[in-house]
Formats: structure tokens, C-alpha cells, sequence
């Protein structure tokens, strides 16, 4: 069974749709990987000027945790 196409059967109206709709999904994908790391760092911020400012200027607790023994 073998399906034939031809010019009447294609639709551009929908071929138009279909492609609209794969750009929204794009773009809802796009603001999703762009925004969920924007929101992530504002919200550090957003915590960190609650803190006090001397806890911003205290010495490192662990100055050698970069060490591998």
C-alpha cells in the first residue's frame, strides 16, 4: 500500500502551523535553559544580601580544601 502525494494533497496552512508551533516549543525550551540558571544566580544574590557584612569579608574556613593530598 503505497501512498502517493501530490500537489493537492499538501497543505501549506498547516505545514505553516506545524512549523510555528515547533518554533514556540523551541523558544519555550530556549528560555528555559537560559532562564533557569539566570533565576538560580539572582536568587544567591538575592540570599547573599542577607548576610552580614562581616560574614562577606571573613577569611576562608578551609584555605587549603583546593589541595589533593
Amino acid at each position: 500500500m503505497s501512498t502517493k502525494y501530490d500537489s493537492k494533497s499538501w497543505d501549506k496552512e498547516m505545514s505553516l502551523a506545524q512549523i510555528f508551533g515547533q518554533m514556540v516549543v523551541g523558544s519555550i525550551f530556549a528560555a528555559i535553559a537560559l532562564g533557569v540558571p539566570i533565576v538560580f544566580i539572582a536568587g544567591l544574590y538575592f540570599i547573599g544580601t542577607f548576610l552580614a557584612p562581616e560574614s562577606k569579608e571573613a577569611v576562608d574556613p578551609t584555605p587549603d580544601s583546593f589541595l589533593q593530598s
